[in-house]
């Protein structure tokens, strides 16, 4: 009796935290499906793709005096902080990027202010280095001198 008492009182814990599982899992997969074809998630992947190559330029220009391999930037390495209109046509981005190297190695944080206009205008008005990420051990050949 004791073993059966036993038996089911085990099936009965396994199967409700098998049903809690499934049930978080499901939830957390609407959640993805929702945010991932947002609109607004798309439309801003669709302007983080278009800016990358004026950040990256910025971010090369920086990072050549401190580092041998240029770090690398991707519309996922890229928050943004503020989206404000600057006039009829004008919007103007606060972001902060993180530069990677190899295997996405970030090497720090960097804040910029970027002005958009219409007819594809880009521009980077203000570049600011914010925070240098140690670099690990088989990573520091590529030093230049300290960041």
């Amino acid at each position: 009796m004791k073993k059966i008492a036993f038996v089911i009182s085990f099936l009965t814990v396994v199967a409700s935290f098998v049903v809690q599982y499934n049930v978080y899992a499901i939830t957390i997969e609407t959640q993805l499906l929702i945010t991932n074809d947002s609109k607004e998630i798309i439309y801003r992947d669709v302007v983080l793709s278009l800016i990358v190559p004026y950040m990256k330029k910025e971010i090369n220009n920086y990072y050549k005096e401190y580092l041998t391999e240029s770090p690398t930037i991707a519309p996922y390495s890229v928050d943004i902080i503020n989206v404000k209109r600057i006039g009829g046509n004008r919007i103007q981005l606060d972001v902060i990027t993180h530069p990677y190297v190899g295997p996405h190695i970030t090497v720090g944080d960097d804040r910029m202010i970027i002005e958009i206009a219409a007819y594809g205008s880009i521009e980077i008005k203000n570049f600011e280095h914010v925070k240098s990420h140690p670099l690990p051990w088989n990573w520091k050949y590529i030093i230049k001198k300290p960041y």
